[in-house]
């Protein structure tokens, strides 16, 4: 006889394994574009969340379909632990996790966002910014609070568990802001989101798709927002308007280098009058935008954050106009250069022309760009770059340029880049890493060798600015730095073409419990076992009795008929569950979170988070 929690475990996996709806003799999905994603990495796993993602489909006979986008309905945040080792050409999504915000069609809390920033330390990140699906299904998100992932405790010791938190913004600072740079000092539990875009009357923003400007971002804004946090569960967000000769622009690049006393931001590309921003994709003033935006490469802001004071400084070389881009910064062992490596991205105007595929190398505290590497694969824009380690880097997503009416897919959805060597690789192995040291190229500009010793440590013709000179000349604490590499590899993964792609899900938020899909499947295989052992019995008793009715055997043989017929009618492995439509995830407020602790969400396959109906 079949107890109650058996009963329990069958209904809810007949929830989970009935929901299969995908396209006939499909076998399997892979990511086609990622446009716009944001990304944080929390020490050993870098997060991925929002974005205009688009998924291709595959069929039994080797085709591939036209690509779709769910617009992740379920809220789900992406997740690749960096002891997962990849061929850069295979099926990424087979080795993503995912987590649950409880986000989408079902909560207004964490509806997806397009563009923004995750905005983090190495324990947390805030969910800040981005542009929203306008809908009559979901009211608008408040503009005056964030959701916050708090994975890990900081600070005095108290009782916790990793949850989703909805936290206040404070008084002068609003969510409705995209297109800005982004940038995070875990070492100094500082973040920052540098201008971007806005709407006119600083209220809601969201995708555009339509020509009412009132709720478009087609503004510049001119604000630096700051993120501290300190003090877990008692983080401060802070508004600070820009300088006027700081001008304001659309997805630049911002980085945080470790020299004077707390660091300072580098702000590097971006555009004015950009073409994304319109429903036309369009430029609303295409020539203004060649006029002033080639100057943010050639000349580039900095912010001092112990000074809390703007610089500027003169570059030589440069790569021209650009947006879209990603960016890095390495430091040379002894400390003598620190080199910014910006990847990609477009000049802002013409999204149907080719897109930059070139590395480009700004040094410092020469400020010499320095042209690395052009592969001539495939450009991209709208990606994210990341570090695993000292001498590598992850560029992620990202898509093509604009050329026919169906999406173009990346060849690529991750590529691996060697910052030492200045090469392309295929893969990324967790086993395979080194101190960073100076390309070649760069050295031949800055002089020095691969461990350090520039000897171009001043810009040409001088210093924007003297006091430039002594925050350079100040050397940060890079003890204050924590790293977490090397990372254990998991073993070599076969993720080629896979017929059903089965990610690994980080338990948080509602649902059923992560070690509830293994559990059944021994249980499952007990059943069948014991059906199998009792239709034998029956068959040798009805031999021995000759006709004999036994009511006790016949009982339990009806039951074994039916837990058979549930079986039966469960899809098969060549068929992919899709999404449930609600969550069971709601976000507490941060004076809830001990006391508010969801379970655990059900292991579910990226055929899972699509819904292509």
């Amino acid at each position: 006889m079949l107890g109650p929690a058996f009963l329990a475990v069958a209904a809810a996996a007949s929830l989970v394994l009935g929901e299969a709806t995908w396209q006939p003799n499909q076998v399997n999905t892979r990511i086609c574009q990622w446009q716009q994603l944001r990304a944080s990495v929390l020490r050993d796993t870098v997060y991925l969340d929002g974005g205009s993602l688009w998924w291709q489909p595959g069929f039994a006979d080797g085709s591939a379909g036209r690509p779709v986008n769910d617009n992740n309905r379920a809220g789900f945040i992406y997740t690749l632990n960096f002891s997962t080792p990849f061929n850069t050409t295979q099926n990424i999504s087979t080795i993503l996790g995912n987590l649950a915000t409880g986000g989408g069609d079902t909560n207004n809390r964490a509806p997806n966002f397009e563009d923004g920033a995750l905005l983090g330390n190495n324990e947390e990140f805030f969910l800040y910014g981005g542009l929203t699906q306008r809908t009559a299904a979901v009211v608008d998100p408040p503009g005056d609070s964030v959701l916050c992932y708090e994975k890990y405790q900081y600070g005095p010791v108290r009782t916790f568990s990793p949850n989703f938190v909805d936290k206040p913004l404070g008084a002068g600072v609003t969510r409705y802001v995209a297109h800005g740079g982004a940038a995070s000092a875990p070492s100094e539990n500082l973040a920052w989101y540098f201008s971007g875009m806005r709407s006119a009357n600083f209220g809601p923003i969201y995708t555009k798709g339509s020509a009412n400007k009132s709720n478009g971002a087609l503004y510049t804004s001119d604000t630096l927002i700051t993120l501290d946090m300190a003090h877990q569960q008692q983080e401060k967000f802070s508004n600070r308007t820009l300088p006027k000769e700081i001008p304001g622009r659309a997805n630049p690049e911002l980085v945080w280098v470790p020299v004077g006393q707390r660091g300072i931001l580098v702000a590097l590309g971006g555009v004015v009058y950009p073409d994304f921003v319109n429903y036309t994709g369009n430029s609303a003033n295409e020539t203004a935008s060649q006029l002033q935006s080639p100057e943010f490469m050639s000349t580039i802001d900095i912010y001092d954050v112990a000074g809390d004071k703007w610089y500027r400084q003169t570059t030589t070389g440069g790569p021209g106009q650009l947006t879209r881009g990603c960016a890095v910064v390495a430091r040379a062992q002894d400390g003598s250069s620190f080199n910014i490596y910006y990847y990609g991205g477009y000049d802002g105007i013409n999204q149907d022309q080719s897109f930059s595929d070139d590395v480009w190398v700004l040094s410092l505290p020469s400020f010499t760009w320095v042209k690395l590497a052009s592969s001539g694969v495939e450009g991209r824009a709208g990606h994210k770059c990341v570090m695993p380690y000292p001498d590598q880097m992850l560029v992620i997503g990202g898509y093509p340029s604009f050329q026919g009416a169906v999406p173009g897919c990346l060849r690529e959805t991750i590529r691996v880049f060697s910052l030492s060597t200045g090469k392309w690789l295929d893969r990324y192995d967790p086993a395979v890493f080194d101190n960073y040291t100076v390309p070649s190229a760069v050295v031949e500009k800055i002089g020095g060798s691969g461990t350090g010793g520039a000897t171009a440590t001043t810009p040409k013709p001088s210093w924007g600015a003297t006091q430039l000179a002594g925050i350079f000349g100040a050397q940060y604490p890079v003890t204050k730095i924590t790293t977490y590499y090397p990372y254990a590899s998991v073993g070599p993964t076969n993720n080629t073409n896979p017929n059903v792609p089965q990610p690994r899900v980080e338990s948080q938020g509602g649902g059923l419990p992560s070690y509830l899909p293994p559990v059944l499947g021994v249980v499952l295989g007990l059943v069948f076992l014991t059906m199998v052992a009792v239709l034998i019995l029956l068959w040798r008793r009805r031999r021995l009795l000759r006709g004999g009715t036994v009511s006790e055997v016949g009982t339990e043989d009806t039951n074994g008929n039916r837990i058979a017929s549930w079986l039966r009618g469960q899809p098969t492995e060549a068929k992919s569950p899709t999404l449930a439509s609600s969550s069971d995830y709601s976000p507490v407020s941060s004076t809830d979170v001990d006391s508010s602790i969801a379970a655990p969400p059900p292991t579910r396959s990226i055929a899972e988070m699509m819904n292509t109906e």
